[in-house]
């Protein structure tokens, strides 16, 4: 296969650390190659409406979208480092839970929203895509989880609030950008899927504090940090162990990505690009949305 029909693939990783991981190992990748640019990275900070808006950019170039990077583990047999290949995202009926949120005076809490029967609404991974992914993951002996992630506008880190999210949803892990890509993806008639590895598994709660340490890129906020840890000194010990289990999720993904990255590189067994193919014919249908 000629490079110069390689499709173009785009990913949106929220943090700068995740974004480096893929700039790095797409480089090895490409290099040699005649055709650059065909794997593109931006980089959004975290939530939805900076997820969106990265994704919108890449919309108009790319043939494919990804949402990668860590999550928090929501399944109790999950552990740090585990891999998630997400078939469908979920997310909240935004209306009903912020009405909820809003007559409780209170923050999203999927703990509080059981009791509403706040059921969350569902799109489906391309299922093409999904399924060679998995195969060569299991030929390759790497393993990873597949089945749904949940999507949620604020963080899920207590160890109570993320066994009910799992109750709730049956969702294996959480993360705050990806119903945003796969949104856009719906939009522009393009395939998508998410790659996500755990951070903090279910059983672990995060400290408001630690949430609060770092600015919405990742990057550490010296000044909050130095005057916290001053009154409370044993947050030293919590961001030492989440900086070890985020670095262990990266490294997760790092290993997985090159096997994911043969779907853009030239090879003679052309089936792996059916799904592209299909959107490049214009004969791609738009994602799945369930409710």
């Amino acid at each position: 296969m000629h490079t110069d029909s390689l499709p173009t693939i785009g990913v949106v990783a929220a943090l700068r650390a995740e974004a480096r991981v893929l700039t790095r190992m797409a480089d090895r990748m490409m290099q040699g190659l005649p055709a650059k640019g065909k794997i593109v990275v931006r980089q959004s900070g975290i939530g939805l409406r900076a997820a969106r808006r990265q994704a919108e950019y890449l919309a108009d170039m790319c043939e494919l979208l990804v949402s990668f990077g860590v999550s928090g583990g929501l399944y109790p047999a999950l552990k740090t480092g585990d891999l998630i290949l997400a078939d469908r995202v979920l997310a909240w009926n935004t209306e009903l839970s912020l009405t909820t949120a809003k007559r409780r005076n209170d923050k999203l809490d999927p703990y509080k929203l059981s009791q509403t029967q706040a059921l969350p609404v569902s799109f489906r991974a391309d299922a093409r895509l999904i399924d060679y992914i998995a195969k060569k993951f299991q030929e390759n002996v790497i393993h990873f989880y597949q089945g749904p992630i949940l999507c949620s506008p604020e963080p899920i880190s207590t160890s109570a609030s993320k066994l009910a999210a799992h109750r709730l949803t049956g969702a294996l892990a959480v993360d705050m950008e990806s119903r945003a890509v796969c949104e856009v993806a719906a939009e522009a008639g393009l395939p998508f899927f998410c790659l996500r590895a755990v951070c903090d598994p279910a059983g672990q709660t995060v400290a408001g504090a630690l949430l609060a340490a770092v600015d919405e890129h990742g990057n550490p906020r010296i000044g909050y940090l130095l005057a916290h840890l001053v009154r409370r000194p044993w947050l030293l010990r919590d961001m030492i162990r989440m900086a070890c289990r985020f670095r262990q999720a990266l490294i997760a993904l790092e290993r997985a990505w090159p096997l994911v990255g043969e779907l853009f590189l030239p090879a003679a067994d052309t089936t792996r690009y059916d799904a592209i193919s299909q959107v490049r014919a214009g004969k791609q249908q738009v994602p799945a949305r369930d409710v």
